[in-house]
């Protein structure tokens, strides 16, 4: 199985492209509830070719012949070894960007994902499921992020959680998520864990006037004996349902406490929100892939959280 690094290199005479196959090691990770791929490796290349580090612009990586990371360079590092040079890379994919700008704030209306994404944010590498369903009005608060108000549009469309498919395309539903065959993989490692360290157990959120008439509870912090308590006050990004607002917001801070997973010799092509079949994890949607290749082959690890929106069943487009 190789993996092959792509640079996009700018030149005098605008860019150019440069593929290194030879790859010394590499980890390729993304989860639900991260916004983007991040991809770090090491390649040898014989050093015939003159290459800067300071002229790179894009990072593509394919594993297995699939594409499965484009993005920015957050750190290359050209440098001799042996008769040769190494580089050494970093990068996070585009949709990263969609956590790091801040939307004009106001009531976006009669908005899909995608329009309200790019009348915010407009790159060419960053795709959107479609189609989505019209939502009349979201309300995009001062000092929040694109990402952010592509959360409080989903959860409203469909009470889903973003994610991210293969590259840079953000993700709302489940439409189009394959099924993943482990039945005959050579497992290396099987666990499970627990972190409760974000956790809340009860949230409040103020009405019109001094009261905080809004609540929900959690009973896993109360089985726990975990007492963590947070009042907020009247969120207009969710005037339209402020118990809902509530519920997300118990809802996330549950995410991937409880999770299962295991480790696996090779890559069987899945991705996050595919569902696992024929092994340890049979019927449980995967929530985090991480990819790891060196001297001792390509091995896997998977993770199925257990948490409301890690393992929906929801088919909707």
């Amino acid at each position: 199985m190789q993996c092959s690094l792509k640079l996009l290199l700018k030149d005098g005479q605008g860019s150019v492209e440069r593929t290194f196959t030879e790859c010394l090691g590499f980890v390729y990770e993304k989860a639900l509830y991260v916004p983007y791929t991040k991809f770090s490796g090491v390649f040898f290349y014989d050093g015939n070719a003159a290459i800067s580090a300071c002229d790179v612009l894009r990072v593509d990586v394919a594993l297995d012949n699939v594409n499965i990371h484009c993005g920015m360079p957050d750190s290359v590092t050209v440098e001799r070894y042996g008769y040769g040079k190494r580089i050494r890379v970093t990068s996070r994919g585009y949709t990263l960007l969609l956590a790091q700008n801040e939307p004009y704030p106001r009531i976006n209306t009669n908005v899909t994902l995608r329009s309200l994404c790019t009348a915010n944010l407009v790159h060419s590498k960053i795709d959107y499921e479609m189609p989505t369903p019209v939502v009349s009005n979201v309300y995009v608060k001062e000092g929040s992020t694109v990402w952010e108000a592509a959360v409080a549009y989903c959860i409203k469309a469909s009470g889903n959680y973003p994610y991210i498919r293969r590259k840079n395309t953000v993700m709302m539903t489940t439409a189009g998520a394959g099924t993943v065959d482990h039945s005959r993989c050579t497992v290396t490692r099987h666990f499970d864990s627990i972190d409760s360290s974000m956790i809340l157990s009860d949230v409040y959120m103020q009405g019109l006037d001094d009261t905080y008439p809004y609540e929900a509870h959690d009973s896993s912090a109360a089985e726990m004996e975990i007492v963590r308590t947070r009042y907020y006050p009247l969120d207009m990004q969710w005037l339209y349902d402020p118990q809902e607002g509530l519920q997300h917001k118990l809802d996330y801070s549950n995410r991937a406490v409880r999770a299962e997973g295991m480790t696996y010799e090779g890559w069987r092509h899945e991705d996050i929100m595919y569902k696992a079949s024929g092994g340890l994890l049979s019927g449980r949607r995967i929530n985090r892939l991480r990819i790891t290749g060196g001297r001792k082959g390509v091995f896997t690890t998977v993770w199925a959280y257990d948490d409301r929106y890690g393992q929906r069943e929801e088919e909707q487009g």
